[in-house]
């Protein structure tokens, strides 16, 4: 149903930026952006680390098995699962099982499932925690707003999500399901439960990284509203990544979240105390990027292939 409803959103999606350009201002906006223009190879730099720690999730998601798994696989792999991540329904979850089909043949599919998962809860957490200073900073600018409020129950769901999904996975019960009703994959389902049930409830090397991820992407958020200018501090930087991330949940059926983002910056302009032009500007800046890298990860199963892997004995992710 996600898959059917895409198309849709993203159509909608193109049509409510189409009237926010109209209402901005489409002059005011061509001019903003020609000179924040400028500023973009850096965004571009900080993007690029922020793809690095997301890689070095993964790689901490799976443990010991990691070490059966060269660094130009999964660097290959980070790069299409950034592009499935833009493009798919569910985002991230489609990102990390992409990688995991990419990873199989290095450690077995149990093991590999288990560490996709692992990384999407890790994810998660990092949503969360980070989207607590981001309520501060939205505190210290709008009081208790709605701002402030959808930061905060943000950071609570995305915590409780990330525990609950760990939780689940550990569970004995799903896994002795699987195996009694398929035989087939009872081998799989073994390796799955002994991988989840390494280390702790939150896992805490990918989260450090995933969060590692979002303190650049404040840093990005700080050089796009000062390329716009706005004239930009800390809080206002945690105040736009805080906007970004309740517009990512609201509008995680569209595309690349096009019209969303740029309707929640929109509609912030007040607060971050400029007009509405330079504020969707930040999305919008954000917007290309992303495109960038969609771009750069659709392409790359074209122009960077690998011999393949031999398959890897089933073990668990952990010593």
């Amino acid at each position: 149903m996600a898959g059917l409803l895409r198309p849709v959103f993203a159509l909608a999606g193109l049509g409510m930026l189409a009237l926010l350009v109209r209402k901005a201002g489409a002059r005011e906006l061509g001019a903003v952006l020609a000179e924040a223009a400028a500023w973009l190879p850096w965004v571009v730099l900080l993007e690029l680390g922020r793809q690095c720690m997301d890689a070095l999730a993964t790689r901490f998601s799976y443990g010991a098995a990691a070490e059966q798994v060269p660094l130009r696989v999964l660097a290959r792999a980070q790069l299409i699962g950034t592009a499935v991540s833009s493009m798919a329904p569910a985002g991230r979850a489609a990102a990390e099982a992409t990688k995991a089909a990419f990873l199989m043949p290095y450690m077995g599919g149990g093991t590999a499932t288990a560490a996709a998962a692992t990384s999407q809860s890790a994810s998660l957490a990092a949503g969360g925690f980070i989207s607590f200073p981001c309520a501060l900073a939205s505190y210290l600018l709008t009081g208790m707003s709605l701002f402030t409020v959808a930061m905060l129950a943000h950071g609570v769901v995305l915590v409780a999500l990330s525990a609950g999904v760990r939780a689940c996975m550990r569970a004995r019960g799903p896994g002795a399901w699987l195996a009694r009703r398929c035989r087939r994959w009872s081998s799989h389902a073994e390796q799955f439960q002994a991988t989840a049930r390494c280390g702790s409830l939150v896992p805490g090397r990918p989260t450090l990284a995933f969060l590692g991820s979002r303190v650049l992407q404040v840093g990005q958020y700080a050089v796009l509203t000062h390329a716009v200018g706005i004239d930009t501090s800390v809080v206002q930087a945690l105040f736009s990544q805080g906007l970004y991330l309740c517009a990512l949940a609201v509008g995680s059926l569209v595309p690349g979240q096009v019209g969303v983002s740029d309707g929640a910056f929109a509609l912030a302009a007040g607060v971050l105390d400029t007009t509405a032009a330079r504020a969707m500007s930040v999305a919008l800046l954000g917007h290309v990027v992303q495109l960038l890298f969609v771009v750069a990860g659709a392409l790359t199963p074209l122009v960077w292939r690998l011999p393949a892997a031999r398959p890897a004995a089933p073990a668990p992710g952990c010593r």
